[in-house]
């Protein structure tokens, strides 16, 4: 039976050190400076009037989709441009999560393995990327404007900055424990009550059919609930020896199977309704969840199945 104190604690410590560190990159402007270096190159395939878009992701996704309702609400953009935009900007929000969650938190968790699952996911938006590209190329190559002019951005590795952005970060990992230590209590509760037996005996002859063995089913259903719960047991698939491209599409699959059951309407549904038409919105949801979705999907029962 596996120690929920210590996976608990472990799980805690990587998040808490990933939400410090997130935060004081931003908060001595690293991050800033990082998008004002590569403005030029979010400039192509994307509308003159949305290139800040990818950059403010890096700080603000949130700030950035205001940014972007505005101007279609303004009529000055039309909602395929949004599209372009928003699309684009996933690749600057995923190498966000890379020094963000990835690297400082499933590193120390699960090792190089990390790694290999963050190509995996980069290389999606890689692909979305080059199509937006040239999609935005096309679109835009006879339109006429003037891009404004940005001053330099110095970076500020002050005390008063470290300092700020470790208290910042310190409040984003209490908020988050907050938050994320019910959900693991109720997780273990199911766990010991034989819940998730249970549903993984109901999901093993339809995952099982594509290789998924029991453990891998149970994280699978475990993620549908909490990723950072079901990681805990990519440790136990490494002590046993599971193949890596066993452990990458159990983590595939489970991603998925959590944006299938969770994440779209719990967490965009209510964001892009607050900002834009339903119509938009079910494009942005097929963009941003579906194919996402569709991609996790596929990839792991084909990892599986080498």
């Amino acid at each position: 039976m596996m120690n929920f104190t210590k996976l608990y604690l472990i799980i805690v410590s990587a998040i808490a050190f990933g939400y410090i560190l997130a935060s004081i990159l931003v908060e001595t402007k690293f991050v800033n400076w990082l998008g004002l270096k590569t403005l030029k190159l979010s400039k192509f395939g994307i509308h003159p009037l949305l290139t800040n878009v990818p950059v403010i992701y890096l700080v603000s996704p949130r700030a950035a989709h205001i940014t972007a309702s505005n101007l279609l609400k303004e009529g000055k953009i039309e909602p395929i441009d949004l599209y372009l935009a928003i699309l684009a900007s996933n690749f600057p929000m995923r190498l966000m999560f890379l020094y963000r969650y990835y690297l400082p938190v499933l590193v120390p968790l699960i090792g190089v393995i990390a790694v290999y699952y963050a190509l995996l996911r980069l290389a999606f938006d890689i692909v979305v990327l080059v199509i937006v590209s040239i999609v935005g190329r096309i679109r835009y190559r006879n339109l006429k404007f003037n891009y404004p002019e940005y001053n330099s951005l110095n970076l500020e590795f002050s005390l008063k900055a470290l300092k700020e952005g470790f208290l910042k970060g310190s409040k984003e990992a209490l908020s988050f424990i907050l938050k994320f230590t019910p959900i693991f209590l109720a997780i273990v509760f199911l766990i010991k009550a034989g819940f998730m037996e249970k549903l993984t005996q109901v999901l093993k002859p339809y995952l099982g059919m594509f290789g998924f063995d029991s453990l891998e089913i149970t994280y699978i259903t475990t993620a549908a609930i909490s990723p950072p719960v079901a990681y805990g047991l990519i440790k136990i698939m490494i002590e046993k020896n599971h193949p890596v491209t066993h452990i990458l599409g159990t983590m595939a699959v489970g991603n998925g199977m959590f944006s299938l059951l969770r994440s779209w309407w719990a967490y965009l549904l209510p964001y892009y309704l607050g900002l834009y038409s339903l119509s938009v919105t079910a494009v942005l949801l097929l963009l941003q969840a579906g194919l996402p979705i569709i991609y996790n999907f596929t990839v792991g029962i084909l990892l599986v199945k080498l």
